[in-house]
């Protein structure tokens, strides 16, 4: 469904038109901003959002826009402080709020694409008319009754790379609606979301599958993305810090006990305090048998 939202001629004119990369930024906020009340899912469970708001992260704000991350940092804390938005931010995603959005849409809660048209309080001037009002609202009405069978029975037709996402993916609901969302990612992340796929079914399986969020959910604002990375960083704290190769001590063994073996092996007679002095100094085994067997000749 395509909506639209109203740009003021007089905007030519605002102080930071002059600024391109903050303007796109507001641009984009005007677009994303929700048009009504609705539910979405965030932050684990149900939520509505409000008219004027909308969830996104700065990864989905940069695919969107071709900015860096420093840029949109800087658009949202010069919009925030112009008071044109307000924003929230978590780890699962930052809340936007454009600022005085119903005066400045004067919608009043209506649809964007409805349009109200005016009553006819005039009464009927001949036969024509009338057929052709009831002609017009006949068709209508007809136009209502396929438009409303289209959207409950027609399936669409799901992309290759889509099916083969789907059939990983741990919970196989609203399949249409997470089509949508998977068109709109495609073919940037195709390979990444395929992975992402593979991922989550691996960590909601068998008795897990039922706590795995609908795709509608997490397909949105590039939520999947953060679980992803979300993942690689508790694995890299959860890793052991790889084992360096221990070279051995300077005496060549690395216990007094096989030391002392090795001495006394070779060196008959020995006293045990010389050989407990040259491990404790760190002397080379082999140089201790050495210096031993010349002394002795």
């Amino acid at each position: 469904m395509s909506t639209w939202f109203k740009y003021y001629r007089s905007s030519t004119d605002h102080h930071l038109r002059s600024k391109p990369l903050i303007w796109i930024y507001w641009l984009y906020c005007l677009e994303q901003a929700a048009w009504k009340d609705h539910t979405v899912f965030w932050k684990g469970e149900e939520y509505t959002l409000q008219t004027g708001h909308f969830i996104t992260t700065i990864e989905r704000d940069k695919d969107k826009n071709g900015l860096s991350q420093s840029q949109i940092r800087n658009a949202r804390t010069v919009l925030a402080k112009c008071n044109m938005i307000d924003i929230q931010s978590s780890r699962q995603g930052t809340l936007v709020k454009v600022n005085n959005w119903n005066d400045f849409q004067e919608r009043n809660g209506e649809q964007p694409q409805t349009i109200q048209h005016k009553t006819d309080t005039q009464p009927t001037q001949n036969r024509h008319t009338t057929d052709t009002k009831t002609a017009t609202t006949v068709e209508g009405i007809e136009r209502k009754k396929v438009r409303r069978k289209r959207i409950t029975t027609d399936a669409p037709e799901y992309s290759e790379p889509f099916e083969k996402f789907w059939k990983i993916y741990p919970k196989a609901e609203d399949k249409a609606e997470a089509f949508e969302l998977y068109q709109e990612l495609q073919p940037d992340h195709e390979k990444d979301l395929l992975e992402f796929a593979f991922s989550y079914g691996a960590e909601f399986s068998r008795a897990r599958k039922q706590y795995a969020k609908k795709a509608k959910y997490i397909l949105r604002n590039m939520e999947w993305k953060t679980w992803m990375q979300d993942q690689q960083q508790t694995k890299r704290e959860s890793d052991p810090a790889p084992v360096r190769d221990i070279k051995p001590p300077a005496t060549g063994v690395r216990s007094y006990g096989a030391y002392a073996l090795r001495v006394r092996d070779q060196c008959k007679g020995i006293d045990t305090s010389i050989i407990k002095a040259a491990f404790e100094e760190g002397i080379d085994v082999n140089q201790l048998i050495q210096n031993h067997q010349q002394e002795a000749v």
